[in-house]
């Protein structure tokens, strides 16, 4: 699954004036990428990833999703909320099987696919707990796979684990990484953290704002696993910073 965006514009109007948060953006995204958005606050990279789902529409350009334009949300595109986005009225299982169960499948399949993920990532004895009795990591990790239970070809985050501490933040995102070479989708995250783009992605999209925009596209080749501490990594961070100060 390929995702072209192609010449994007998109402004927002106040009361005053006409904002631009996009303008001219080009990007072509390959099946399996995991890619990360990054940027300072105000560059539009969670409006580029709202039009991507299909949650918002361009002023002119187009996305396509495998030649086809993206004009509404679709089950093929799961996406993460920077909030924890979960039902406070239903369990885990409850939560993880909604999607699932407003297809109309097998309740029984149903629960045996949200089962084993939830066992995927630890969260076996959580089914019957209520969103009030996880810890924000546990809420997070409950969101990513009632995404992914769906089976979406690509995985949308929005800043997922920006109000986490740091060492849940690094436990979330090595799980994020053995998720998605486990199951190959397609990731496109958000984040302002040069740390987490540089340790996730393997292609880092910076960008600048006023109006938002891409300056450059990176290809991180670091193998995998990555290690924080090595000069390797260190090297990236700091290149990676330069370019988006440049």
């Amino acid at each position: 699954m390929t995702i072209e965006i192609k010449n994007l514009n998109k402004t927002f109007k106040t009361h005053e004036k006409e904002v631009f948060a996009l303008r001219d953006v080009d990007l072509t995204i390959e099946t399996k990428d995991f890619v990360c958005l990054l940027g300072p606050s105000g560059c539009g990279k969670t409006t580029l990833l709202r039009l991507i789902g299909g949650l918002e529409e361009g002023d002119s350009g187009e996305i396509l999703d495998d030649g086809k334009p993206i004009v509404e949300p679709s089950n093929e595109r799961g996406f993460v909320f920077q909030q924890y986005s979960l039902f406070p009225w239903l369990t885990v299982l409850d939560n993880v099987t909604f999607g699932l169960d407003l297809k109309n499948g097998s309740k029984e399949e149903n629960i045996k696919r949200a089962k084993t993920y939830l066992r995927s990532v630890g969260l076996e004895n959580t089914e019957k707990l209520y969103p009030h009795e996880l810890s924000g990591g546990m809420k997070q990790r409950v969101a990513i796979i009632r995404s992914l239970v769906n089976k979406p070809k690509t995985l949308l985050m929005d800043e997922p684990f920006s109000a986490l501490d740091i060492q849940n933040r690094h436990k979330l995102q090595e799980q994020l990484v053995r998720i998605w070479q486990k199951t190959e989708k397609t990731i496109i995250f958000v984040t302002h953290d040069v740390d987490e783009a540089v340790f996730l992605a393997d292609h880092i999209v910076l960008m600048g704002k006023n109006p938002g925009h891409i300056k450059e596209v990176y290809n991180n080749k670091l193998p995998r696993p990555r290690n924080r501490n090595s000069k390797e990594f260190l090297a990236i961070q700091n290149h990676t910073m330069e370019l988006l100060e440049s």
